[in-house]
């Protein structure tokens, strides 16, 4: 990767990638090249992948993503094409025209435009308008996927620092919640996206946040619950996130959620995003050529009622 295609909703900033691969160890450029030659041959080699042949910059930003491990993105890489088969609900059939713009009329979930001074992104989710007829959180999370797969394709980032905005949760949002499914949800960005989490922002301020963040700390694990830092105001937020790279609805110089959102959307509905989601729909697993016998142990413990596979 020679430089960083141009997104009209990313800003990045300079020597981003060069910094990103520092962080990972990648000095020498050879070194990531041989990674990602011994990354692209085990994909090839793999009987049950259904599709093989992917963008080698794809692939890089998966390797960056898993902290520079090739095995560690291997173990990832084959988690993600298998969930596509074992979750299709989450991971296929993306209507981007239609369900994406229900979730935007009640929660604004997007990416900040610009970067941290360590090349974090900041994701925010935030609900405006909690009395919306058509709260669907399954679509807010399929929406949440595509926005990760498009930051696959454009960013190079060294982690995330998310923003969990919970001040206009009322009881009819909180009822919407099965934590069954935001735990596949979790699933899938944890162990499947490799999405690295460096702090969890929570804000405060609904009459029933007790029980959203007991609903949020059961879908993750101990490390990184001990990453959630709670404000009681979007005030304190400016501590650890500078007001240049928030939104003016923290109290930052960015231009509005709405906005940023909106831009968000129209830039996910591009044919080249849409083709693009389309292409990774395919790229799931036939189970009966699995050439070993770790998926029981591997996915029959996950949440849900997934039925264990014998394979040949």
């Amino acid at each position: 990767m020679e430089k960083l295609t141009k997104s009209p909703i990313l800003e990045y900033n300079p020597k981003q990638v060069d910094q990103v691969r520092e962080t990972f160890h990648y000095n020498d450029i050879k070194k990531l090249y041989q990674d990602l030659d011994n990354f692209e041959d085990w994909i090839k080699k793999q009987n049950h992948f259904e599709v093989k042949e992917f963008d080698r910059d794809y692939l890089e930003r998966f390797l960056i993503a898993s902290k520079g491990s090739v095995e560690i993105a291997k173990k990832r890489f084959d988690k993600l094409c298998t969930l596509r088969t074992l979750m299709p609900e989450f991971l296929r059939n993306f209507d981007v025209k239609d369900e994406f713009s229900r979730v935007v009329k009640w929660n604004y979930y997007c990416i900040l435009p610009k970067p941290t001074n360590d090349n974090y992104r900041v994701l925010v989710t935030a609900v405006h308008n909690p009395d919306a007829p058509d709260i669907d959180m399954l679509e807010l999370y399929r929406f949440a996927i595509s926005l990760m797969e498009y930051i696959l394709q454009y960013d190079y980032n060294a982690g995330f620092e998310v923003i969990f905005d919970t001040r206009m949760y009322t009881f009819g949002v909180v009822t919407k919640f099965n934590p069954i499914m935001l735990k596949k949800c979790t699933t899938i960005f944890l162990e499947a996206l490799g999405f690295r989490l460096k702090r969890m922002h929570v804000i405060s301020g609904s009459k029933l946040f007790d029980i959203v963040f007991s609903i949020l700390k059961s879908a993750l694990t101990e490390k990184l619950v001990k990453r959630i830092i709670v404000h009681d105001s979007v005030e304190s937020l400016q501590n650890y996130i500078s007001k240049d790279i928030l939104p003016v609805d923290f109290g930052g110089t960015e231009k509005s959620l709405k906005d940023i959102c909106e831009a968000t959307l129209e830039e996910m509905r591009k044919e080249e995003h849409v083709a693009r989601l389309k292409f990774l729909e395919t790229a799931g697993t036939d189970e009966s050529k699995r050439l070993n016998q770790t998926f029981n142990e591997e996915y029959s413990g996950m949440p849900g009622s997934f039925k264990s596979l014998c394979v040949d």
